[in-house]
């Protein structure tokens, strides 16, 4: 279960991509950014997000206990995190991208959540197991397009 923790990390930072999304739909700034000032933007708010979850997900999430005890608190920091992401308006040339990584964010923060609420009443990873591998699949892809588009902080998320 070694990949546990990283796979609840991921879970946590896809809450930020429902977020995002719903901010993008309710009229965030018409003026896109540079691809230059989206990923400076972009890293400062991953980087604030992985100090917070380093800070705060003591050890390998191992077991169904510490899985319920740290779901809500990824689950906050990806909102807030997913919150700002979505006001950043991406170069026209980074468009599909920065959806593929909110849509992806989203669906792992939904993970996530079922994740931690199965946690609290079940003693092993065995149906969880489904959900896992699909974060697991979503964080793969959103890795790539963060090191392509020069999201290092936001790699570390994904």
């Amino acid at each position: 279960m070694a990949g546990m923790g990283m796979t609840a990390r991921a879970l946590a930072t896809t809450a930020l991509a429902t977020v995002a999304l719903a901010a993008t739909s309710c009229g965030s700034s018409p003026k896109p950014l540079t691809r230059a000032q989206l990923a400076t933007k972009a890293n400062a708010i991953c980087k604030r997000m992985n100090v917070k979850l380093e800070t705060s997900i003591k050890g390998p999430v191992t077991t169904m206990q510490k899985i319920a005890h740290v779901a809500p608190q990824i689950a906050a920091f990806e909102e807030t995190a997913l919150g700002e992401l979505g006001k950043l308006v991406p170069p026209t040339e980074l468009e599909r991208d920065w959806k593929i990584l909110l849509a992806g964010a989203q669906t792992i923060a939904e993970n996530t959540s079922k994740i931690g609420e199965y946690a609290k009443v079940n003693s092993t990873f065995k149906d969880a197991k489904s959900l896992i591998n699909s974060s697991a699949s979503i964080q793969a892809q959103m890795l790539l397009i963060a090191k392509r588009d020069g999201l290092k902080e936001c790699e570390q998320v994904a």
